[in-house]
């Protein structure tokens, strides 16, 4: 799902609440020692310089260093398990990969990669809202790259984004609310799935309210706008995107240029271009 800009597991993740298609959606990840596959052993003493070397790399946001950050950021988790943020920044940035790499194969790499990570983070905490919502967009930009788990995983996806929804909305810029906008809209509706764009225009306008200078939020409350017929108002949203995107280079933000790029293909969409 873009702009985001995530024991026995299966145990964990549908006794708290992660429904639906549970062992569907989910397999045991490989353990963590070779999701890193790191030929190094780093010591629990080395974990937050890896972390800080991660996201340094991850804010480059070209692929090269984002691949050699999600290998960072797994490194750090293996030299310290008890720690999660490895785990997250590895979540992050994988699905950051499944929506920019060029070959379909290494997206869904990547996705699933993204997944594991989110496993493992839910591994060591499984009450947090951060490893929660980044298992909902992995599951989400896995089930983009293979279709065919993709009803399974609803459920799942659902599930994990309203728990991040409900105990940390402000995460990610709003970012439980506009995925789940996101998903209500696009997901296919009853009886196939949980489809339904006016839940998903009721999520997006909460985005916006929680996170009113966040370009994706407008973007996503836009196409749920949009959905509903409401065209004129799409226009306005997807114009008030831009806008925000267009001053966001200037604060440094690595992610403006998607949102120009997505605010601009959107308005030309709508006005028949």
């Amino acid at each position: 799902m873009r702009r985001h800009s995530h024991r026995s597991i299966l145990i964990p993740l549908c006794g708290l609440g992660i429904l639906g298609g549970c062992a569907r959606a989910l397999r045991e990840p490989p353990p963590l020692a070779a999701l890193a596959g790191s030929a190094r052993i780093h010591g629990p003493d080395e974990a937050e310089g890896l972390l800080h070397e991660a996201q340094e790399l991850f804010d480059r946001r070209d692929l090269a260093s984002v691949r050699r950050a999600v290998a960072t950021w797994l490194a750090a988790a293996a030299a310290d398990p008890g720690r999660s943020e490895g785990l997250v920044g590895a979540a992050r940035g994988g699905s950051w990969l499944a929506e920019h790499e060029t070959d379909p194969r290494t997206r869904l790499e990547a996705a699933t990669a993204a997944v594991q990570a989110a496993q493992h983070c839910l591994r060591v905490d499984p009450l947090s809202p951060v490893c929660s919502y980044w298992l909902g967009a992995a599951l989400g930009l896995r089930a983009r790259e293979k279709p065919s788990t993709g009803l399974s995983a609803l459920p799942t996806i659902v599930d994990a984004f309203e728990r991040a929804a409900r105990a940390e909305p402000l995460l990610e810029e709003a970012g439980p609310d506009r995925a789940l906008a996101l998903l209500f809209v696009r997901a296919p509706g009853w009886p196939a799935g949980p489809g339904d764009p006016d839940r998903g225009l009721v999520h997006a306008r909460l985005a916006v309210e929680h996170r009113p200078g966040h370009p994706p939020n407008h973007l996503a409350l836009g196409e749920a706008l949009k959905a509903v017929g409401e065209l004129k108002a799409s226009a306005e949203a997807y114009r008030r995107a831009l806008v925000l995107a267009q001053v966001q280079p200037a604060a440094g933000d690595p992610d403006a240029a998607d949102w120009v790029s997505e605010a601009r293909e959107a308005l030309r969409s709508l006005s028949g271009e």
